[in-house]
């Protein structure tokens, strides 16, 4: 029942917020939403023993689809504890630090509510034991998405990027339903434990799915918009829940998903990580720089998925939480103290007035950046030495993390350490500390994390891999030290672009892919659209007009023999009369 607590207990807020919310003031909706995932912490946290010392453990709670392997039921075992851990634990972080941040916001009983129901929907798809249980998150956590991403509603840019993540994803939604369908018909069970290998065609939906969730190219459009609700959500969104699913899908799935199609994630994944870097180097939003760097990392991931590497995925994931969380908090922080500058040419010299701030940024940034002994590090390594029998994947996968340590010492340069951009920047005040625990917190993790799992005082739940060759660790380290250095270097003597023009110009554009998708696919559709809808109107018109002269010619006929003579009627009625007479001869059935 404590795995089931794991789920129930957010879940619970969520309802008790909903329904009761509203008789509640700011910091009632703080204390539930945020002890509720406090609590889902613990409950995952007293299951390690156990979890930790067998095969795992496995609660059903009843039936549920008249389906084979389709109950409600949950499993857990050594690989998905720490997942488990990393979604409730930064969570929390996130939920507690929202607390301050929507200290003023007049709509936090949704905003929580939608948040708890956004951590339990997350938990199923980690923690569910079949294909059902984990789909029904899938879905939870997209509606999730919707509402918090549209949490400011009133703002035109929320509400439309709301709508545009939402649709976005039910293009991999609709792929991932297909794929379950085709299982249930070829395996009659959707159990995950049951699947066994999968086809080329259904491996290849599921990655459909897996790409939508986790903002993967060429469906990645609706990631950077996202930005427009609450930075909380963005940080909740990114490192704990929504966007790393299509990883953890991969990770739980890859025994069985087809060598094809974990050749084309780590394929695309590495196309993406390298896409998405080039576009950060130009933002000059600050939040939007973190949102590409994001696709960015979860390409990587992508990567180690693809080739079967579940330790280094796994590592890179729940170190990214820790340093990706930090960020977006510290991005908060920096908004708070601004009044909601963005623009990080509008911003700089705020590592005097923020200074805790300052310093938790910069660790979450050294672990965007790969330096030792940020946690970054040893999971990027992990993930090269996965790659080292793939020179290309190899290639890019060192590119990206020299990209990463320079955009990332561009932003925290820019926002930090340069001169003061506007009044806005130069009047800045220190967050309060409700935000700077969590924030605290989530950067001590950024920076210890890695070193605690590659020195074996935290285990993953899986089998590590031999340790990255020195050359390969040394190479790495020299690489995004050389990033740091050129990105500081570039940013302090007033170049605010790394790019070439022409190539700033359309990185800074996302290279024209949102554009040409929101365009060609936009046209497309109302073309498709307006065909059926004609198609559909010149049917039904034929429809009608087939019935009229059917009906027109049948009352020609019958006029014809509407003679108006009455012998002709008396003729016509003993004819009639003849002909049953003769019927019910035939018949035997004569009249009594």
């Amino acid at each position: 029942m404590t795995l089931w607590l794991t789920v129930l207990l957010p879940l619970g807020g969520a309802a008790l917020l909903a329904l009761a919310g509203g008789r509640l003031g700011r910091r009632a909706h703080g204390a539930i939403g945020t002890g509720s995932i406090a609590l889902s912490f613990g409950a995952v946290l007293s299951m390690t023993a156990m979890a930790g010392a067998g095969p795992g453990v496995h609660a059903t709670l009843g039936p549920w689809l008249p389906l084979p392997g389709a109950d409600l039921a949950l499993a857990v075992d050594r690989s998905g504890l720490p997942l488990a851990l990393m979604v409730t634990g930064v969570s929390a972080l996130i939920a507690l630090y929202s607390i301050g941040y929507l200290a003023r916001d007049t709509g936090t009983q949704r905003y929580f509510a939608a948040l708890d129901l956004f951590v339990s929907a997350m938990l199923l798809i980690v923690l569910g034991a079949n294909l059902a249980v984990v789909f029904a998150g899938w879905e939870l956590v997209g509606l999730c998405s919707y509402l918090l991403i549209g949490h400011w509603r009133e703002r035109p840019a929320a509400a439309a990027a709301a709508v545009k993540a939402f649709v976005v994803n039910r293009v991999g939604d609709a792929a991932f339903l297909i794929g379950l369908f085709a299982i249930l018909a070829d395996r009659h069970t959707l159990a995950i434990g049951s699947l066994g290998p999968l086809s080329v065609a259904v491996s290849a939906l599921l990655l459909a799915g897996a790409v939508a969730k986790s903002a993967q190219f060429p469906l990645h459009v609706w990631l950077p918009d996202a930005m427009e609700g609450p930075t909380p959500v963005s940080a909740l969104i990114h490192a704990a829940t929504m966007v790393t699913a299509g990883v953890v899908l991969l990770l739980r799935l890859g025994s069985s998903l087809a060598p094809e199609a974990l050749g084309a994630a780590a394929a695309l994944g590495a196309l993406t990580a390298l896409g998405a870097a080039l576009v950060a180097l130009a933002q000059t939003d600050l939040k939007r720089v973190l949102a590409w760097s994001t696709i960015s990392q979860i390409g990587l991931m992508f990567v180690g998925a693809g080739l079967g590497a579940v330790f280094a995925a796994l590592f890179h994931l729940v170190a990214h939480a820790f340093f990706k969380a930090t960020l977006f908090l510290g991005a908060g922080s920096v908004l708070h103290a601004t009044g909601d500058e963005q623009d990080v040419r509008r911003l700089g010299g705020l590592a005097g007035r923020l200074r805790w701030t300052t310093a938790a940024f910069a660790a979450g940034a050294l672990g965007l950046a790969a330096l030792p002994p940020a946690s970054g590090f040893f999971s990027k390594e992990a993930i090269a030495t996965a790659a080292l029998d793939r020179p290309w994947l190899l290639a890019a996968v060192l590119l990206t993390g020299a990209l990463s340590a320079l955009y990332a010492a561009r932003l925290f340069t820019l926002v930090f350490l340069g001169p003061a951009g506007s009044e806005a920047s130069a009047a800045a005040h220190e967050s309060p500390l409700v935000m700077l625990v969590p924030l605290g917190a989530l950067g001590l993790g950024a920076l210890g994390f890695g070193a605690l799992v590659a020195g074996g005082a935290v285990a993953l739940g899986v089998p590590e891999p031999a340790s990255a060759p020195p050359a390969l660790a040394l190479g790495g380290g020299l690489l995004a030290a050389a990033g740091v250095a050129l990105g500081w270097w570039r940013s302090r003597s007033g170049g605010h672009g790394l790019l070439p023009p022409a190539l700033g110009h359309a990185a800074l554009a996302g290279f024209g892919l949102d554009a040409l998708l929101a365009g060609g696919g936009a046209r497309s559709v109302a073309a498709i659209a307006s065909a059926l809808e004609h198609g559909a109107e010149a049917t039904l018109q034929w429809s009608l007009d087939a019935a009229g002269r059917l009906v027109t010619r049948a009352g020609a006929q019958v006029q014809r023999a509407e003679s108006g003579f009455v012998r002709s009627y008396e003729a016509f009625l003993l004819a009639g009369a003849a002909l049953l007479l003769a019927l019910w001869s035939l018949g035997g059935t004569g009249p009594r």
